[in-house]
């Protein structure tokens, strides 16, 4: 194999590889008093990144029990948090800002094994 053709070859397996790795990450955005995307799911022992965008102008946050994630959002962050469950299960995620969790403001983390 000549050396262009072996450097082409790399290229193309790093941008299947970096294709793939894009795949394990779930963006769940808020509007108002909820979640956009209120089901991610994900696999039993693959990392994923959550990445948390607040669009809106007051401050919320991203708390799942389960995984003891409590992060505060201030008007319009963005946050990534990186997780890989061990175990299939639903866990439920939600905003603990005061009176947003029970104005609906929750989803659910699917982990299929």
């Amino acid at each position: 194999m000549t050396t262009v053709r072996f450097f082409t070859l790399t290229v193309i397996l790093m941008l299947l590889a970096a294709c793939g790795a894009a795949s394990n990450t779930a963006t769940i955005r808020t509007d108002g008093m909820r979640f956009i995307k209120e089901e991610v799911r994900v696999r039993a022992r693959e990392a994923v990144t959550l990445r948390i965008v607040n669009r809106d102008g007051y401050a919320h946050s991203f708390d799942m029990d389960d995984f003891d994630i409590h992060k505060p959002l201030a008007a319009k962050e963005i946050a990534e948090i990186v997780i890989a469950p061990e175990g299939p299960g639903r866990y439920t995620f939600y905003c603990g800002t005061p009176g947003h969790q029970p104005a609906g403001m929750e989803g659910v983390l699917i982990v299929d094994p």
